[in-house]
């Protein structure tokens, strides 16, 4: 009868109560679903690793063309993106070498070294950067702790010999000539003309009338490495074309 109905309703009311209960739970999902956003936050930072790469790669391709100075910007920029790989520090400081900015050379080196003692280029980099800024008791220093180190590397050894060389007879003779002076020594152009990659740049006439210009003035340099030719001559005589991919 009569009470039969009102178990219904009463019926109806519990599964009332009951229905209500997942909308008061799905109100707490957001912080269920905040776990999930976290992985995606994560890949984030993994996508920006994937990118500092791709700005490295953007980097060794500037530095190729001897674009240096983008070359610095995009290995910069790698860095910003993933400052814990020791290999963009490397780079940007061979281009820094390249651009003549021996100091921040140094300084990136000192970064890889730090980042990864294990990485036998660091050490080249820190020596090249010191011998650059004349110090080359410190930069036999650097290539000796390399070579402690690893002692078959070739690019630290050819560091090495490069730096006694010029500590045991200074080139550019006492002209108060500098790096610049002392890179085009008549002694450097005949060890550069030996260079297959060399001698084509030495045997153009306007390289070699910039090379007679910075020899009688090195503070030309500057003005005169804004020739992409200047530039790659440059670059080979610094070495730094052994991590490029040759073409």
């Amino acid at each position: 009868g009569p009470s039969h109905a009102v178990h219904e309703k009463d019926f109806a009311a519990k599964a009332m109560s009951k229905r209500k209960a997942p909308p008061s739970f799905s109100s707490s999902s957001p912080h269920d679903k905040r776990p999930t956003t976290e992985p995606t936050t994560a890949k984030g930072s993994n996508s920006s690793t994937m990118s500092a790469d791709e700005f490295k790669a953007k980097g060794n391709a500037a530095l190729q063309a001897g674009k240096t100075s983008e070359a610095i910007e995009f290995y910069t920029k790698a860095i910003n993106a993933d400052g814990s790989n020791h290999v963009y520090f490397s780079n940007r400081s061979a281009a820094y070498l390249k651009q003549g900015d021996a100091n921040n050379a140094l300084e990136d080196a000192n970064s890889c070294i730090g980042l990864k003692p294990e990485f036998p280029k660091g050490y080249s980099r820190k020596g090249a950067a010191l011998h650059a800024l004349k110090r080359y008791n410190d930069s036999i220093a650097a290539y000796e702790e390399g070579l402690s180190k690893f002692p078959s590397d070739a690019g630290i050894k050819k560091g090495l010999d490069d730096v006694k060389r010029e500590k045991d007879q200074p080139m550019g003779g006492g002209s108060g000539g500098g790096a610049a002076g002392g890179m085009f020594s008549p002694e450097m152009l005949a060890q550069m003309s030996l260079d297959p990659r060399m001698r084509p740049l030495l045997n153009d006439p306007e390289i070699m009338g910039k090379i007679k210009m910075v020899q009688s003035n090195p503070n030309l340099l500057p003005t005169m490495l804004q020739d992409p030719k200047m530039m790659q001559l440059i670059s080979l005589m610094m070495g730094g074309a052994e991590e490029e991919p040759k073409d």
